[in-house]
């Protein structure tokens, strides 16, 4: 009975990890090791509400009331940054900067609600 239990065990892994995505797990957003997995516009898009992502790009404008403009290589998507999000931290147009949030899903929108933001 061991053995069949190692063996499903076995079969079942590899299947479970093909179904998160290359690279990605469904573990909140997070790779094998507890590692941040990076997430690219297109990809959010697509995410669930609420999802915690991490992404990697520029900021390109200010659009007014904390929201703004990301993009990286595979497209555009509105942040909304609080605040006390920026942690400090002065971006410049442009920066490449790492944001840390959540997907938030309307009835015509996808934008995500930034945590932290790291230049």
């Amino acid at each position: 009975m061991k053995k069949i239990s190692v063996l499903a065990l076995a079969v079942l892994m590899p299947v479970c990890g093909a179904m998160a995505g290359p690279g990605k797990t469904m573990n909140n957003g997070m790779m094998n090791g507890n590692q941040p997995a990076v997430w690219t516009v297109t990809e959010v898009v697509s995410l669930p509400d609420n999802t915690p992502v991490v992404m990697r790009g520029r900021i390109t404008k200010n659009m007014g009331n904390n929201i703004f403009v990301f993009e990286d290589g595979s497209g555009t998507i509105m942040l909304e940054i609080d605040e006390e999000s920026w942690n400090g931290n002065t971006v410049r147009v442009d920066d490449v900067v790492t944001v840390y949030g959540n997907v938030d899903k309307g009835s015509n929108y996808t934008e995500v609600d930034v945590d932290s933001i790291v230049r």
